[in-house]
C-alpha cells in the first residue's frame, strides 16, 4: 500500500507509466537530456526502496540517499561529448529484498561555447622537446590520480566555491590559434589576488599535489565515486598527498604558477571521464529532504 506521502512525491513526477505485474512500485526519470559539460541527478524512488545499482557508458554509478525510499547518483556529460543517445541499466532492491529492474535513456545534447581566433608568431605558439617530454610525464601523474576513485562517497550537499570571487574565463572556451584548434578551457577561471585563501569545495581525499607546467602548483581532491575537482595556478600548498579535507578547508593560496598571464584559480571538476563545468556542482546538487525529484518517471 503507497502511503500519501508516497503518492504526493509520485505526482511530483509527468509522464508516468504504471506496471502492475513488477516486484514493487518504482519511480525513475524515463529519459534525461544534458547538454555537454553539464551534469544531471539520476532520482530513483520507491516505498521502502533500500538501494540503488547502475551502470551507464561502461562505468558503475554511486548512489546516495536524499529521504526514505529516495536515492540519487550524479552523472556527466563530457564537454566535447559528441551528440547521441545512450541507456542506463538500473537495479532497485527494496527492504524485502526484491528487486525490480528499469532503464533510463540519456540524450547528451550540443552545446556552444566560446571561441577566440587569432594569429602568433610561430616561434611564440612552440614548445621545445624538453617541455613536451615534461608535459607528457605531468599527464601521467593526473593520469594515475584519476585510476582508482574511492568507491564510497566522501562529498555532502552541499558544495562552496573555493574563492569567493567572479569568474573570469568561461568554462569550454576554445582558441583557435594561427587557424588550428587548441584544447578547450575544461575549468572555471575565478578571479583571485595572489595570496587568497582556496577551500576545498567539499569532503575528499588529496590524491595529487605537485608543479607543473601547464597547472603550476595544484591539488586534486577526490571526493568519491569518480568525482574529482581539481585547483591550478597557486602559489603555496596547505596540504600533502593522502590528507582527508572538509569541505571549507584550506588547500593553499592563491597565485599566478604555471603557465599564464595573471593571478586566478583554475578550478575544475571531472566526474568519471567527463570534464565538466565547476559551478555544475553548486547549481545542480540536491540536499536534505527539502528538494524533490522533478523528472518525469515509470512506475
Amino acid at each position: 500500500m503507497i502511503t500519501v506521502g508516497a503518492l504526493v512525491l509520485l505526482l511530483c513526477f509527468s509522464g508516468s507509466a504504471v506496471h502492475a505485474t513488477e516486484p514493487f512500485p518504482l519511480s525513475w526519470p524515463a529519459r534525461l537530456k544534458i547538454p555537454r559539460g553539464e551534469i544531471v541527478e539520476l532520482k530513483i524512488y520507491g516505498e521502502g526502496l533500500s538501494s540503488v545499482e547502475a551502470r551507464w557508458a561502461e562505468q558503475n554509478l554511486l548512489f546516495y540517499a536524499l529521504a526514505p525510499g529516495l536515492f540519487a547518483a550524479i552523472i556527466g556529460v563530457d564537454l566535447e561529448a559528441k551528440p547521441g543517445v545512450s541507456k542506463i541499466t538500473i537495479t532497485a532492491t527494496n527492504d524485502a529484498g526484491r528487486q525490480r529492474r528499469a532503464e533510463t535513456i540519456v540524450q547528451t545534447l550540443s552545446k556552444a561555447f566560446r571561441q577566440e581566433s587569432f594569429t602568433v608568431a610561430s616561434s611564440f605558439d612552440q614548445l621545445s622537446p624538453e617541455a613536451l617530454e615534461l608535459i607528457r610525464s605531468e599527464r601521467a601523474d593526473f593520469a594515475l590520480a584519476f585510476s582508482t576513485p574511492a568507491a564510497e562517497r566522501f562529498w555532502e550537499a552541499p558544495f562552496i566555491r573555493p574563492v569567493p570571487q567572479e569568474s573570469s574565463s568561461s568554462f569550454g572556451y576554445r582558441r583557435i590559434i594561427n587557424g588550428k584548434p587548441r584544447a578547450p578551457h575544461t575549468g572555471a577561471d575565478l578571479r583571485a589576488p595572489i595570496g587568497t585563501e582556496v577551500l576545498a569545495a567539499n569532503h575528499g581525499r588529496v590524491v595529487l599535489t605537485g608543479d607543473y607546467f601547464f597547472a603550476g602548483k595544484s591539488v586534486v581532491l577526490d571526493h568519491g565515486g569518480g568525482l574529482y575537482t581539481m585547483y591550478f595556478h597557486l602559489s603555496e600548498l596547505k596540504v600533502d598527498a593522502g590528507a582527508m579535507v572538509r569541505r571549507g578547508d584550506v588547500l593553499a593560496l592563491s597565485g599566478m604558477s604555471g603557465r599564464v598571464t595573471g593571478p586566478h584559480l583554475h578550478w575544475a571538476a571531472r566526474l568519471g571521464t567527463a570534464r565538466v563545468d565547476p559551478m555544475e556542482l553548486i547549481q545542480k546538487i540536491s540536499f536534505g529532504q527539502s528538494q524533490q525529484p522533478e523528472s518525469a518517471i515509470g512506475n
